[in-house]
């Protein structure tokens, strides 16, 4: 797109504002802060105009048109589904779960629920093209958009596929170095945790909303030390569920830790067998979030 000026600002001007703005508030590395100067938000929202949220109630968004990209280059949700509410993501809420993967060039990551692919662009910007970005969508028409958006990158690749379905193995996910999944779930796939490298990350949000509110998630970085996994919360925020990965039980836990605050206590996933005792936030066969750190576990 070619720069527009408004005063005396174009829209390169107002890219590069943003991420240094992004910058200031998440405290994200220079690399990052480099991709989100880069990365034209317009091209992956489709034609204008554009749609962005004024406000969110339990019932409704509402928004306001715009014509002029630059209006994109605030922390701003912008639709991407409209009638389903369906957004771009906040710039500076992906930064600071993006940040926490630890990226590096030449990176492996995998991407489940990338949309129309801005935040997979972000990432490839990072691990440039030694790395590789697997983006998987389950709304056909958001992984048909990724997929012609991120065209220009040939290190990405998109499938049109639930996160939750895909598999270790040689024609599957193996040694991946960061996956960011953005939808809520209860727990992770054991196919997300195994495919990790040594020191790999992945950033989970634990849905901790009630039966009737299911959105509402703390995002949970968990790394990988051989057989063992840290964990860390980062932040609370609020994302679409997942279809597959929904254990009732297990979010009333992580909804009453949550409620608690005890969720500040965490230092560990574990995905081996053992009793339910005082030191396990959430309790679940073959998951549990444990207060007790990960050099501490058997």
């Amino acid at each position: 797109m070619n720069a527009t000026v408004k005063g005396t600002s174009t829209v390169e001007q107002c890219r590069r504002s943003f991420a240094d703005e992004i910058r200031a508030v998440t405290g994200i590395s220079d690399p990052l802060v480099k991709a989100f100067g880069r990365v034209p938000r317009e091209r992956f929202l489709g034609m204008a105009p554009w749609f962005v949220v004024t406000a969110v109630s339990p019932f409704r968004s509402e928004y306001r048109s715009t014509t002029d990209p630059r209006d994109l280059y605030h922390d701003v949700l912008v639709a991407i589904k409209r009638e389903q509410a369906i957004n771009n993501g906040q710039p500076t809420l992906l930064a600071r779960l993006i940040g926490a993967l630890n990226l590096r060039p030449g990176g492996r990551v995998l991407h489940v629920g990338c949309g129309s692919g801005y935040y997979t662009a972000i990432i490839a910007e990072v691990v440039g093209p030694t790395g590789s970005v697997l983006a998987v969508d389950l709304e056909l028409d958001l992984a048909t958009r990724a997929a012609a958006n991120l065209g220009n990158y040939p290190y990405v690749s998109v499938m049109h596929q639930d996160g939750a379905e895909l598999a270790v193995g040689p024609r599957g996910l193996r040694n991946l170095d960061a996956i960011l999944v953005n939808a809520t779930v209860t727990h992770p796939h054991p196919a997300w945790l195994n495919s990790l490298s040594e020191g790999g990350v992945i950033l989970l949000p634990l849905a901790v909303g009630t039966d009737s509110n299911q959105n509402e998630a703390v995002a949970v970085a968990i790394e990988r030390k051989g057989n063992r996994f840290l964990a860390r919360p980062i932040c609370q925020l609020t994302l679409y569920p997942s279809p597959s990965l929904h254990d009732p039980a297990l979010q009333a836990q992580l909804s009453q830790c949550c409620a608690a605050h005890t969720i500040l206590d965490l230092r560990s996933a574990r995905i081996d067998d053992h009793p339910r005792t005082d030191t396990c936030l959430a309790h679940a066969p073959g998951f549990c979030l444990s207060t007790v750190s990960a050099e501490e576990l058997p």
